[in-house]
C-alpha cells in the first residue's frame, strides 16, 4: 500500500484529537513523501483551543443561582412578615438578603423596603442611608426611574428632618428626571405640596396637590387620591377652614375603608384616621375626633409606626385643650416632645411644642402662671420654627410674644414682634384677590380656584354667578377663566363627614393595619 492511497484528507481533516497509529508517521518504504509533510502549519495550530466550562465553574453557577434564588425568597417572606406586623423579623430577613442579592433592580426594590421600615420606626438617619445607597445603583444604572424615586426618598426623609429647602431641591431633582411611572410622579408631587404647607406658601401646595389628584385620576390609583385628600384637608385645616378640612378627611377616610386588606397601605388608613381626628377637632366634635385619634394610637403601636403615634398623642392634646383639660392637653404634648425629640423628627417636635406653649398661654391668661415660662419656651419656639422656615407658625408665636411683652409692659419688645407679625403677613400674601380682605387667621369659609388660588368662598361664588358678558367669570389674581367646577372632587358639594361606629371600625382596621 502507498501513501497516495491514504486519503489524506479525510485523515488529516480530523481535529487535534484525531488518533495516529504509531506506523502511520514511518518513513514509506517506496520513498514517497509523508502527508504531514505536505501540511503546512499555521500559527492557529499551536493555539491551544477553549476549553468548554469544567466542573467547577459549573458548580460555583448553581451556587451563585441557589444564592438568588435564596434571596428572593427571603424578601418575599420579609414582606409577608412585614403585613404581619413583624417589622423586626422582616428587617432581619431583608439585610441578611441584601448581602446576597446581586440583581441591580432587585437590590434597589429590597433598598427601598429597607428604607420604609425604617422611616415606619422613624430612624431617619438609616432611612437616608438606604435612599443614598438607592441613589447609587440609580447612578450605576443611568435609570431616570429609579433616579426620581431615589431622590423622592431623600425628599421625605428631609422633610421629616426639618431640612425643608434640601427636601425641595431633592423633589425638584425627582421631578427633572423625567419618568414614564406615573405613580412616582404622583407621590413626588405630594411631597411637594406637604414641603410648601410647612413653608406657608399655600398656593403652590395646593398647585403640587391638584397635579397629583389628576394623575391619581388618570391611572386610578385609591392610595395615591387618599394622600391627596389628607394634604387637602391639612391645607385648608391651616387657612382655619374647618367644613372643608373635614370633608377632605372624610374623602380619605372613606378611601382608606376600600383599599386592599393586608397591603402595605394600611399606613394610609392610620393617616386618613388622623384627619379625621385633626378636622373633627377643629369642628368641635371631641368625642368623635377622640375615637378616631385613639384607633389611629392603637394602630400605631400594633404597626410599630413612631410617627403615627407621636402625632396621635400631640392630636389627642388639642383635644384635651379643646376640652379645656389642660393639664392632661400639656402631659400629652410632653410626650409627643420626648418621642419626636427621640426620633429626630423637628416637624413633630415643633408641632408638640406649639400645643404646649398654647397650654401655657392659657394657664397665662387665667393667672395661674406668671409670664416668666411662656415668655422662655414661646423663645424657644421661635428658634425652632425659624430654623425650619415655618413662616405660618413663626407669625403665631409672634403675636404670643406681643401679647407677653405687653404685660410686662415691655414696648420696645412689643412693637419689634408687632413690626415683624407685619412683615411676615405681607409676604405669606393671605389676601383675597376679589376683595382685597386677609384670610387664613381666622375661621372662614375658603374656595380653592382651578388655578390653584384661593378666595374667600362668597368671592369666588359670586364670580361664578356672573351672568354679565361684561364681567367675565376669571380669577381676579392671574385672570384665568373659572367654570362653575371650584372643588376637585365634586361629587358631593356640601360638608359632611362619615360615621363613625368603634365597633365597626375596629372589626375592619384590625385587618387592615
Amino acid at each position: 500500500m502507498s501513501w497516495e492511497s491514504i486519503a489524506s484528507r479525510e485523515y488529516l481533516g480530523g481535529g487535534v484529537s484525531h488518533q495516529l497509529s504509531a506506523t502511520a508517521l514511518l518513513s514509506s518504504p517506496d520513498g514517497s513523501r509523508h502527508p504531514l509533510d505536505l501540511y503546512e502549519f499555521t500559527e492557529e495550530d499551536f493555539t491551544p483551543r477553549r476549553a468548554g466550562p469544567g466542573l467547577w465553574e459549573c458548580l460555583v453557577g448553581c451556587r451563585q443561582k441557589m444564592d438568588q434564588q435564596l434571596a428572593r425568597r427571603r424578601v418575599e417572606q420579609g414582606v409577608r412578615l412585614y403585613n404581619q406586623h413583624k417589622q423586626q423579623a422582616a428587617v432581619t430577613k431583608w439585610r441578611s438578603a441584601l448581602k446576597r442579592i446581586k440583581k441591580r433592580s432587585d437590590k434597589f426594590i429590597l433598598l427601598g423596603y429597607l428604607y420604609q421600615a425604617y422611616m415606619d420606626w422613624a430612624k431617619y438617619r438609616e432611612s437616608m442611608e438606604f435612599a443614598h445607597r438607592q441613589l447609587n445603583l440609580a447612578e450605576e444604572a443611568d435609570s431616570p426611574n429609579l433616579r426620581a424615586e431615589a431622590y423622592l426618598n431623600l425628599a421625605r426623609t428631609h422633610e421629616r428632618m426639618g431640612a425643608l429647602e434640601r427636601a425641595l431641591a431633592c423633589a425638584r431633582h425627582s421631578l427633572y428626571n423625567e419618568c414614564d411611572q406615573c405613580r412616582t410622579a404622583g407621590l413626588v408631587q405630594i411631597t411637594v405640596g406637604t414641603i410648601h404647607l410647612e413653608l406657608a406658601t399655600f398656593c403652590k401646595a395646593l398647585q403640587a396637590f391638584q397635579q397629583a389628584h389628576s394623575i391619581a385620576q388618570r391611572i386610578q390609583d385609591p392610595a395615591l387620591e387618599l394622600q391627596v385628600y389628607v394634604g387637602l384637608s391639612e391645607l385648608f385645616s391651616r387657612l382655619q377652614d374647618a367644613d372643608k378640612s373635614a370633608r377632605y378627611a372624610s374623602k380619605a377616610y372613606d378611601l382608606s375603608r376600600n383599599l386592599q386588606i393586608g397591603d402595605l397601605n394600611s399606613r394610609h388608613h392610620r393617616a386618613a384616621l388622623l384627619q379625621m381626628a385633626s378636622a373633627l377637632r377643629k369642628q368641635g366634635e371631641l368625642g368623635d375626633a377622640h375615637d378616631y385619634c385613639s384607633e389611629a394610637t392603637r394602630l400605631a403601636l400594633v404597626s410599630g409606626d413612631q410617627l403615627t403615634y407621636a402625632k396621635s398623642i400631640r392630636i389627642m392634646g388639642d383635644i384635651y385643650r379643646k376640652k379645656s383639660e389642660i393639664s392632661n392637653a400639656y402631659r400629652q404634648y410632653e410626650s409627643a416632645m420626648s418621642t419626636a425629640c427621640a426620633m429626630g423628627d423637628r416637624l413633630c417636635q415643633m408641632e408638640a411644642m406649639d400645643g404646649a406653649a398654647r397650654c401655657l398661654e392659657a394657664l397665662r391668661l387665667q393667672q395661674k402662671i406668671c409670664n416668666c415660662r411662656p415668655l422662655e419656651f414661646n423663645n424657644r419656639l421661635l428658634e425652632v420654627a425659624m430654623a425650619i422656615g415655618a413662616k405660618l407658625l413663626i407669625r403665631t408665636v409672634r403675636v404670643r410674644l406681643c401679647r407677653i411683652y405687653q404685660s410686662l409692659g415691655d414696648e420696645a419688645q412689643q412693637e419689634e414682634h408687632a413690626r415683624a407679625v407685619q412683615c411676615l403677613e405681607e409676604e405669606l400674601e393671605l389676601q383675597c384677590g376679589a376683595c382685597n380682605l386677609p384670610f387664613g387667621f381666622e375661621a372662614d369659609s375658603l374656595e380653592a380656584l382651578p388655578c390653584a388660588h384661593i378666595l374667600h368662598a362668597r368671592c369666588a361664588h359670586e364670580i361664578v354667578r356672573r351672568r354679565d358678558k361684561k364681567k367675565k367669570r376669571v380669577c381676579p389674581d392671574c385672570e384665568r377663566s373659572i367654570s362653575s367646577r371650584l372643588y376637585l372632587h365634586s361629587e358631593d358639594s356640601h360638608a359632611h363627614h362619615s360615621t363613625f361606629s368603634l365597633a365597626s371600625l375596629s372589626l375592619h382596621a384590625s385587618s387592615t393595619v
